[in-house]
């Protein structure tokens, strides 16, 4: 089939070439081959030379090819021009570390950019270009309506999120009170019985810092349950009613209208069933483009700025031009990468703890402590993003027509067991470390998001921690579990946005509990490949906290105690970077423990993150946790004497403790240690020692 005519806007070579090659997309993706001598190619794709005089002239004679690429890598050119060298150029579909990517572009043998392609529906070229034009009206009723169908679409055909569906549409327990949505003439809140079943759309959003005048309280909950002025109501649940009703269900549950915010009573036993409220919902509506209750989340989003808007030849000969007998001609538009998502239909990795990266978060839910715990408890979740719309489930994300969509890395996934009937996976098999890692991963993300009442730290976590109760068994303490607590025990601060770290005035946990900082922490994600690569330096006699309701067996504490049976070794600071890191130098050997022996060498740790206050302490101990045979190292805390305050002062043990209580103050590790040092640490002498 012949080439249609060349544009103006192409260079002749250009559109011979990487054009009539469809820029490589048609092609096998972009491999890299290691030759026997260890030199390093590329396979795949579509590859050409060019001299980088005639990019660049081409370039200045607008060929938009050319402009494209001097664009991105203008550098590149730059320096092989310096150097009188031609530039190997190779694009591809995907390539290895980006196998979601539209268009791998490869120079000189070195992955330098990729880029996200889409194009409208009605383009000639809508066969092979899967994205489609950002949806910018994504309360427009088509919108809506195509939402609709692809709710229902998985509702009725992923296997996977029927299978972890707590209860069918039409059979799921509602909720203690609802919204009834059905007239649009009476809006009104509806008491329920554990007789009413049905389906409903649960609400997450942002509250904002201004709160809600028009929610449920003791006085007007009669008149709600009669009628609801819905002119009254905050932009954000207006649209989320809007939204149920063009859904085609009858009850809507919002936090502030369902549940009774004046009474502590009901308060308790609402957030008891936080889990149950998210996890039973046939859909979340996930307000992410709202900063602010009122200010709604059906507003007109802006278009993309596409980086690039090139002609694409379309291959397939039913497309043919009959007037010219050549290929019909399409246009497709290019996004740079990496802020762009994964298409719009693809697979979610199973978890991901990174925080959002150098990327701006593109849903305000995504930076909300409770939002989280609402996005992976829900069976499927409609975000409103701040950029468009997005079908989000057990299965996978679609990007609602097709549309391309910055994509938020900070959500995680909660393993599949965990959203089952309750079974308790055995201790030690390989489902158990993966349910555990992923609960570290969980904190990772969750520790760094934001709260407006610090005091809901562990409230806002508990739905996840009773789901993951149901595989792990009765163990949760604080934050931690106590089946794997001295690993659990090596949580560390890794925020970086700010140099200080500060310890919050009001107790809301014990020291050692990863809860009781305003930071995103890290825990030990790895668990040893044989049992001999690590030894445990001390043991777990009692762990116990005091629970502000014991109606809440997952929620706040108002103290806390962990008595080990360890060894107690004298530090002193070695030095704080400008970050308040600091190091600390110990003897690990008898002469520094308590009781002290004879005297022997000293080591420095590694840096840790440090509160402020704790940089003047007069006083530190290390106290050994787990040696790292591999690795030659130690792990463990560095405390200091004292409790955090009268709330945390722990209970009388039957024990019995020969010091006073310690507080922790950072995660310690003392690396790469000599043999002889290595030997002496599991010989130091134990005593019994609290943390509070």
């Amino acid at each position: 089939m012949a080439l249609p005519p060349r544009p103006r806007s192409i260079c002749r070579s250009s559109w011979k070439g990487v054009f009539a090659a469809h820029f490589g997309l048609l092609s096998s993706p972009a491999v890299r081959v290691t030759d026997r001598d260890g030199s390093i190619h590329w396979k795949g794709g579509y590859a050409y030379q060019d001299s980088p005089a005639a990019t660049l002239e081409c370039s200045r004679s607008g060929c938009l090819w050319c402009q494209f690429l001097v664009k991105h890598f203008e550098r590149h050119f730059e320096l092989a021009l310096s150097r009188d060298h031609p530039v190997h150029i190779r694009v591809a579909r995907e390539a290895e570390d980006y196998i979601d990517a539209d268009l791998v572009v490869i120079l000189n043998g070195q992955i330098e950019g990729w880029f996200e392609l889409y194009t409208t529906e009605d383009d000639p070229a809508a066969r092979w270009i899967q994205r489609r034009t950002r949806i910018t009206h994504v309360g427009a009723p088509h919108v809506l309506a195509m939402a609709r169908t692809c709710v229902e679409e998985c509702a009725r055909t992923h296997t996977k999120c029927e299978a972890i569906t707590s209860y069918p549409k039409e059979s799921a327990p509602l909720p203690t009170r609802v919204i009834d949505c059905s007239s649009s003439e009476c809006l009104r809140l509806v008491q329920t019985n554990d007789n009413v079943r049905g389906p409903y759309i649960a609400l997450s959003y942002v509250w904002g810092p201004d709160g809600q005048p028009h929610r449920t309280t003791s006085d007007n909950l009669s008149s709600y349950m009669a009628r609801i002025d819905e002119a009254l109501l905050p932009q954000t649940i207006r649209d989320a009613i809007h939204v149920t009703r063009a859904l085609g269900i009858q009850f809507l549950w919002v936090d502030s209208l369902c549940i009774i915010q004046d009474s502590r009573k009901d308060m308790h036993h609402e957030l008891a069933q936080m889990r149950n409220v998210y996890r039973c919902a046939y859909l979340t509506i996930d307000a992410g483009s709202a900063a602010s209750v009122t200010e709604g989340f059906l507003q007109e989003r802006d278009p993309v700025d596409a980086d690039g808007l090139l002609p694409f030849i379309c291959p397939s000969r039913d497309l043919e031009d009959r007037s010219t007998k050549s290929a019909r001609v399409g246009k497709v538009y290019m996004v740079r990468g990496p802020q762009a998502s994964s298409g719009p239909h693809f697979q979610h990795s199973t978890v991901s703890d990174s925080g959002h990266g150098s990327m701006p978060p593109t849903s305000h839910t995504v930076t909300r402590g409770w939002c989280l715990q609402e996005r992976l408890l829900s069976t499927r979740a409609l975000v409103f993003t701040s950029n468009t719309l997005q079908l989000r489930c057990h299965t996978l994300t679609q990007n609602i027509g097709g549309a391309r969509h910055d994509d938020d890395f900070d959500i995680p996934r909660l393993p599949d067991i965990t959203l089952q009937p309750s079974r308790q996976v055995p201790r030690g098999s390989s489902e158990w470390k993966e349910i555990h890692n992923r609960w570290w991963g969980i904190v990772r993300a969750y520790s760094g998001r934001s709260l407006s009442d610090p005091s809901d730290k562990l409230i806002a976590l508990s739905g996840l921690a009773e789901m993951f109760a149901l595989a792990l068994g009765p163990n949760y303490v604080a934050g931690l579990w106590r089946d794997t607590l001295l690993r659990d025990l090596l949580w560390h601060p890794i925020s970086t946005s700010s140099p200080t770290l500060l310890r919050p005035q009001t107790y809301r946990a014990p020291s050692w509990s990863w809860a009781s900082l305003d930071d995103q922490v890290s825990g030990w994600l790895r668990f040893p490949d044989h049992p001999d690569d690590v030894s445990d330096l001390a043991d777990v006699v009692e762990c116990a906290v005091t629970l502000q309701d014991e109606s809440l067996p997952f929620g706040p504490v108002v103290g806390g105690s962990l008595i080990l049976m360890a060894s107690l070794v004298r530090c002193r600071w070695a030095g704080f970077d400008e970050c308040s890191n600091g190091r600390v130098e110990a003897a690990l050997h008898p002469s520094s423990c308590s009781p002290p022996g004879p005297e022997g060498p000293r080591a420095t740790s590694e840096l840790f993150r440090v509160c402020n206050e704790d940089r003047t302490l007069q006083e530190t101990w290390f106290i050994p946790l787990r040696l790292e045979h591999g690795d030659l190292a130690v792990w463990g805390l560095v405390v200091a004497p004292g409790e955090l305050n009268d709330q945390s002062k722990p209970r009388e043990v039957s024990q019995g403790c020969e010091r006073d209580a310690y507080r922790r103050v950072g995660l310690c590790v003392f690396g790469y240690l000599p043999s002889e040092t290595l030997s002496t640490v599991p010989q130091l002498p134990r005593l019994l020692i609290e943390l509070a």
